[in-house]
């Protein structure tokens, strides 16, 4: 999910784990072709916070290998056994050793684990701050509910190899658990709820999730459909049905079969919007939201695919998350309209422009996970519109091809960049290798413009010429440009291999505009023109100064740095507009906390759609001065160009704490307006002219 990407991909609590050393013969470990087997019996006490558990593990035969387990830190292992034989384990500094003769073996080795322990990491109660999707929670057992990720080493594991699984696990009457895998059986029997589970393929990790759930089943073909929902969103179980329904459906056309036995959405008591194999998690404030069943579910299906069903090859990059984002996030939005379609690719646009400054940009093929909007930025966005190039440059059936290529082809196993590229490129008949190096392996983005535009009459048309230019380092491209006329458009591509090319366009229409990838089907860095002052200009800033406005209550301004913790800036002072003239902010982005009463602080003239009446604001004509009312507005700085300057202005510490929480997650917007924490306006200021705009004076050359 992308707000949501909360897709985690290679996360690890190594400091929590607590190494389990198996002493075998010298050799190789298993190959990804020979997983280890995990029979796992799981008893949980929410009450204590407790889990006890017996995994035996088949490891597959071979000249003998030394595995490294590891295991949560606070584990007590009640007895070990190798075979069938009861075997003395070693305590050393974070490990347990397990001595095992040195004889090779032709046959399976058996090691049974039996331990238990608490886990007991503090959910969220209220998090304002989502940049750490996990919220520093690996693994929890309460009454409210249990998680248990892979990251807990809640079981042993072998490092870096899949594996799969056979699960039981008990708890309270009521209390269901959901894994990965098929649901072999549940039921009720002597006070303890119970269910049992197998993987049918191996996978990379197995989390855990339980609670006091109401169970819905729906058969879609031979996929079990399920909803694991607490009673208060248990109402919603049939629009979550039948929304998954849809989208396997879409996706087995696109992508093919799909690679589990099940999808099970379940809710989780904290905020999360999590993707593992065979089923999603996500909070009880996610479920309800209305938007999700049309937008971050189907993102969490596509992983079924791409991530969860292919495997992210962890030496090249993470290509997952971008994949996801296109063939999920961007295509609701290019299946709804073309329209649409554009205005998601301008936002990545945007993002980039606004989270990435050029100082802390780096290669898509760095990219691992998200940790903060410039990561995002780069794995999610830019990525996204890497592959939307690569299929604009083969077509539709070939790149859709290639993707069912590697669906197939590469199902259960890790796929790299390169993989990827090779499957496109067979599937389009051509080499894309050095059109996927050239995107993924370097930072940066084409900047692109218009120049030396001419228009000339020829008999009745006219003919217009220029060049387009990008500055180094240059990028092989195909530019569309777009003649606008008193008639119908006039599109030409211009290739481009160096730093400019010439171009010429005859039309019988009056020229109007002239546009420069009119449809935003190139990745480039945005000119500060294109880009309207919005939230993620402070989201993003580099350099943000915040300034308590003269008079402004300081209960009001002490709730409202609630919206500072909320970006991940609590630590930022707060100076006063009495001692912080104009000139101190001239390189500074700003953020005031009420509205500044000086001079030079804000831009002499406010947008038509936003004025300050005494005591109050109008925005798009709707006037705010209730207690519980906020305003947000980002406006261009008043004396530095390409930096903003924003407003937060709540007329109560209630309405600073209600919107100032909200505020991030609105990053494409210039202004928002709020009531009781609800939003009642947004909108983005009109974007100026750019130099891939060229606008004919009066319409007529």
């Amino acid at each position: 999910m992308n707000a949501s990407g909360f897709h985690i991909l290679f996360r690890r609590s190594a400091p929590l784990a607590l190494a389990l050393l198996v002493a075998f013969p010298a050799g190789s470990a298993p190959g990804p072709d020979r997983p280890v087997r995990h029979d796992l019996s799981i008893v949980l006490f929410p009450e204590e916070g407790l889990l006890r558990a017996v995994d035996t593990l088949t490891l597959p035969p071979g000249e003998g290998f030394q595995p490294k387990f590891s295991l949560f830190r606070n584990a007590h292992v009640t007895s070990a056994s190798v075979n069938g034989e009861e075997v003395a384990v070693a305590r050393g500094k974070g490990s347990l050793t397990i001595a095992i003769d040195g004889k090779p073996r032709e046959t399976p080795t058996l090691v049974r684990i039996a331990y238990e322990g608490t886990f007991r990491d503090p959910p969220p109660e209220d998090p304002v701050n989502t940049e750490d999707p996990s919220f520093g929670v690996a693994g929890t057992i309460s009454p409210r509910g249990v998680f248990l990720s892979d990251g807990a080493d809640w079981y042993p594991q072998l490092a870096g190899r899949g594996a799969t699984f056979r699960v039981r696990v008990e708890g309270p009457a009521g209390f269901e658990a959901v894994t990965a895998g098929k649901r072999i059986r549940r039921g009720t029997s002597g006070g303890r709820t119970f269910s049992e589970w197998e993987t049918s393929h191996p996978i990379r990790g197995l989390t855990l999730s339980a609670g006091r759930y109401a169970v819905r089943d729906r058969a879609v073909d031979n996929v079990t459909v399920s909803t694991y929902f607490f009673p208060g969103n248990d109402p919603l179980s049939g629009k979550y049905l039948d929304a998954v329904e849809r989208y396997l459906r879409l996706y087995e056309t696109l992508l093919g079969p799909y690679p589990f036995e099940k999808f099970a959405i379940v809710e989780n008591f904290f905020p999360t919007g999590y993707g593992f194999p065979s089923w999603t998690l996500l909070g009880s404030t996610v479920v309800s939201l209305p938007f999700i069943l049309d937008t971050s579910l189907g993102h969490e299906i596509a992983h079924s695919w791409w991530g969860n069903g292919v495997f992210v090859d962890p030496g090249g990059g993470n290509w997952s998350e971008g994949l996801t984002t296109y063939t999920a996030d961007h295509l609701y939005k290019e299946r709804a309209s073309p329209a649409e379609g554009r205005e998601y690719r301008l936002e990545i646009l945007r993002d980039y422009a606004t989270l990435v400054p050029p100082g802390s940009d780096f290669p898509v093929d760095r990219f691992i996970g998200r940790t903060d909007p410039a990561t995002q930025a780069v794995g999610y966005g830019k990525a996204a519109m890497i592959f939307h190039m690569a299929r604009r440059e083969i077509g539709d059936e070939a790149f859709w091809g290639g993707l069912r290529s590697v669906a197939r082809d590469r199902l259960f196993r890790p796929a790299s960049w390169d993989d990827l590229s090779e499957a496109i490129g067979s599937a389009a008949k051509r080499d894309m290798g050095p059109f996927f190096r050239r995107w993924i392996g370097s930072a940066g983005a084409p900047f692109l413009s218009l120049s030396d535009v001419r228009t000339e009459r020829d008999g009745d048309g006219w003919n217009v010429t220029g060049r387009v230019r990008q500055e180094k380092p240059v990028y092989d491209l195909k530019v569309l440009l777009r003649l606008e006329t008193a008639g119908a458009p006039v599109d030409i591509l211009v290739p481009m291999k160096g730093e400019e090319e010439r171009f010429a366009i005859a039309t019988t229409g009056i020229p109007k505009s002239l546009l420069l990838d009119p449809d935003v089907d190139i990745f480039r860095r945005l000119h500060p023109s294109e880009i309207p002052p919005t939230v993620n200009g402070i989201r993003g800033s580099g350099g943000l100064a915040v300034v308590v406005a003269k008079g402004f209550p300081r209960e009001t301004a002490e709730a409202a740095r609630i919206l500072l913790a909320a970006m991940g800036r609590e630590r930022l002072p707060l100076v006063r507009e009495e001692d912080t003239p104009p000139e101190k902010l001239a390189d500074r982005d700003v953020l005031y906390l009420g509205l500044p009463s000086g001079r030079g602080y804000l831009p002499a003239a406010l947008p038509r759609e936003l004025s300050f009446p005494p005591g109050k604001f109008t925005l798009n004509g709707t006037e705010f001065g209730a207690p519980g009312d906020a305003l947000f507005a980002v406006l261009p700085h008043p004396s530095a160009a390409g930096r903003v300057a924003a407003v937060f202005l709540p007329f109560s510490p209630e309405a600073a704490n209600a919107a100032g929480r909200k505020i991030p997650h609105y990053g494409k917007y210039s202004y928002l307006a709020f009531s009781g924490g609800n939003n009642r306006v947004k909108g983005t200021w009109a974007a100026a002219d750019s130099p891939a705009v060229h606008r004919f004076v009066g319409g007529n050359p």
